[in-house]
């Protein structure tokens, strides 16, 4: 009998110790798993909130970019002449230079387009022939007319005439562009 006690306590150890394995294998071990499937979720949703949150940040701030410049763009439409009206722009430019007293050569080089923006860029090139005083007449008409147009490059030579010694005269070459607003875009 003692045998069979010894044993039966044996026994129930053992056996104690496979229930509690198979509690563990068949219960925690699985809850584990779910619990650590949730944490990565609760992770992926928080990422994602986060990216949502940064989204409606920028958002906000373009938003509030666009109602600071909104009344701006009628002013970018006056300075940017449209496509297509290059003729009027000469003819602005050489009423400048007549007004001046200047004699002006212009050349139009090629148009610049960049892809899905409004406008695209003209290169301009001129020769002006003039006393100082007429040149900066001519920049300073140039500059008040209502468009927009970068200068570049100037390039200055100066001559005197022999049978006038007192008076100077500049041949000047500038290279500029001008922007065009694009109709339709």
């Amino acid at each position: 009998m003692t045998l069979f006690l010894k044993n039966r306590f044996m026994v129930s150890t053992i056996a104690f110790g496979l229930l509690l394995a198979a509690l563990v294998i068949l219960v925690v071990v699985p809850s584990f798993k779910k619990i650590r499937l949730i944490n990565e979720q609760v992770l992926e949703e928080r990422i994602r909130l986060k990216k949502l949150y940064t989204k409606g940040q920028v958002q906000k701030t373009v938003q509030q970019n666009f109602a600071s410049i909104k009344n701006e763009v009628q002013f970018l439409d006056e300075v940017l002449l449209k496509e297509n009206q290059e003729l009027d722009f000469i003819t602005q430019i050489e009423h400048v230079a007549e007004n001046s007293g200047i004699e002006i050569d212009m050349s139009i080089g090629k148009t610049k387009r960049i892809p899905e923006q409004r406008f695209s860029e003209l290169e301009v090139n001129y020769t002006v022939n003039g006393s100082w005083e007429q040149f900066m007449e001519w920049i300073s008409g140039i500059e008040s007319l209502p468009t927009y147009t970068n200068i570049h490059e100037i390039n200055v030579a100066i001559h005197t005439d022999d049978s006038n010694e007192l008076e100077r005269n500049a041949i000047i070459g500038i290279e500029a562009n001008t922007f065009w607003l694009i109709p339709g875009l």
